[in-house]
This record gives structure tokens, sequence and C-alpha cells, in this order.
């Protein structure tokens, strides 16, 4: 994981704890962060969405995402740095999810 993403993700992640267990669609996500949307789309898909309740609207197919209840910011980016730290060394993905 680059530093930039890491950055990106902390954002992402007290944006979603400002929100008060409030959903937010992706592109307010991004517009709070000034992050692109298919980027917060991206990282929240490839690394947070273990720590996310995900809903979706049906008409429009809009993607909803709040923290899930108890969820540590800080816990969060520790396990990010583990996982990361695992693949370095070779670990499968499936050994630790």
């Amino acid at each position: 994981m680059r530093k930039d993403e890491l950055k990106n993700i902390i954002k992402i992640l007290n944006c979603l704890k400002r929100a008060e267990s409030g959903w937010l669609w992706y592109r307010e996500i991004s517009r709070r962060t000034k992050i692109h949307h298919k980027t917060v789309s991206r990282l929240i898909s490839k690394y947070l969405s273990m720590f996310l309740d995900e809903q979706t609207i049906p008409p429009f197919n809009i993607r909803m995402v709040r923290l899930k209840p108890g969820t540590d910011i800080r816990g969060v980016v520790r396990f990010l740095n583990v996982k990361e730290k695992l693949n370095q060394i070779g670990v499968h993905k499936e050994s630790y999810t």
C-alpha cells in the first residue's frame, strides 16, 4: 500500500466516523474528502469492505456505506499495516481472512 493510499483511507474513515453512523454514498464521501469518487470506490472495495455496512438503493443502484458499529479507526489502520506486512513476507490472503 502506498503512502498516499493510506492517507486517503484515513480521510475516508474520518469522514464516515463524523457521519455519526449515518449512511453516505460514494459521491458524498468524495465531496467531503476531496478525493475522486472512483478512488473512493476503489479504496473501499479493496481495503475497507469488511469494516463497512453497505446497502444499495434499487431504482438508481446507489451504494450507501457506513462504519460498522464499534469500529475503531486506529484498529482498522493497525489491521491494514499487519495485512500489508504479511503480504510482503508472502503469507497468502486465505490464511488470515
